[in-house]
């Protein structure tokens, strides 16, 4: 076949404007622009109580685990409840661990000092001098992941790493006449825990927050123990706070190894409690004198001269 026979190659041109250019207009991009906005509006709020539910279910394992070490502790020592006190030449605050050793306070509470490198030498002296920490050999025991007060206040300005407190029934200090529980400890603590006429029902550690920057001591109620009111014998006023760690839910352990949650509902003792849990001022509002929060506490704080 001749070259000249050869059919040419079509050749395709272009013509100008053939050819048209997608893009969101602006209406379009503000419209997927809402529609996101919307969606996220809907998730956040589940994600933050997902959140929420995850910090609670690491707070009550906690406290599990410190029931666990409370019971094992007596189990080890003839029956007798972790005390408060001097030991050794160190006081052992709420039973687990010792803010003070031989007089001189924690090296983790210096002003300037990172809350990393505290937190590493508060969980030594954990190791080192707490009476409970063989039994519960994890410093993230005493510590609820809602408690954030490490991080917000420097070292030397309230920081605090211990978020649970012993009830002061059990062993707890003497200032001020046991707190009205009584004159002396062997009539206003349990000492051993077979004295506890009812373990199911008894607090032993509760979350817990304190002005001087760690948990100084046990968890307290100013009782009245012959001051009838809402048909019980006995009642109380509150001194010590209930910081809610993780919204308006916070967790205790009791005296037979379980741990539970507890929701409150009053708006003072909520509001308070959310307000001592970022770090705010102690100040006793004197939350509810009646309902069910106060029914719930007064049931649970109990000790040898506790009545129904």
């Amino acid at each position: 076949m001749s070259i000249s026979n050869r059919q040419s190659p079509a050749i395709f041109r272009i013509q100008p404007g053939s050819i048209k250019h997608s893009a969101f207009t602006l209406i379009e991009l503000l419209v997927v622009i809402a529609i996101i906005a919307i969606l996220a509006a809907m998730l956040l709020p589940a994600l933050a109580r997902a959140k929420l539910k995850a910090t609670q279910a690491t707070c009550l394992s906690n406290q599990r685990q410190l029931a666990l070490a409370f019971n094992m502790y007596s189990t080890d020592n003839n029956d007798a409840i972790v005390g408060f006190g001097v030991a050794a030449g160190a006081a052992n605050a709420d039973g687990y661990w010792n803010p003070v050793y031989r007089g001189v306070t924690g090296p983790w509470n210096v002003v300037g000092m990172s809350p990393l490198l505290a937190s590493q030498l508060f969980t030594s002296a954990l190791q080192a001098n707490s009476p409970l920490f063989p039994f519960a050999p994890n410093a993230g025991v005493i510590h609820c992941p809602g408690d954030v007060r490490y991080q917000l206040l420097l070292p030397g300005r309230g920081w605090a790493f211990d978020s649970y407190s012993k009830v002061n029934g059990l062993t707890g200090d003497s200032y001020n006449n046991y707190w009205g529980q009584g004159a002396s400890a062997g009539t206003a603590n349990y000492l051993k825990l077979s004295q506890i006429t009812v373990p199911t029902a008894t607090f032993v550690f509760r979350e817990d927050v304190d002005s001087r920057g760690w948990n100084y001591g046990t968890w307290v109620l100013n009782w009245q123990l012959n001051t009838a009111r809402l048909g019980h014998s006995q009642s109380f006023t509150w001194e010590d706070p209930i910081p809610m760690y993780h919204g308006n839910v916070s967790t205790s352990d009791f005296a037979d190894g379980h741990a539970e949650f507890h929701k409150w509902v009053d708006g003072t003792l909520v509001a308070y409690g959310k307000s001592v849990a970022v770090g705010g001022v102690l100040t006793p509002p004197n939350p509810p004198k009646a309902g069910p929060d106060y029914e719930y506490v007064y049931e649970g704080f109990r000790f040898p001269g506790w009545r129904p």
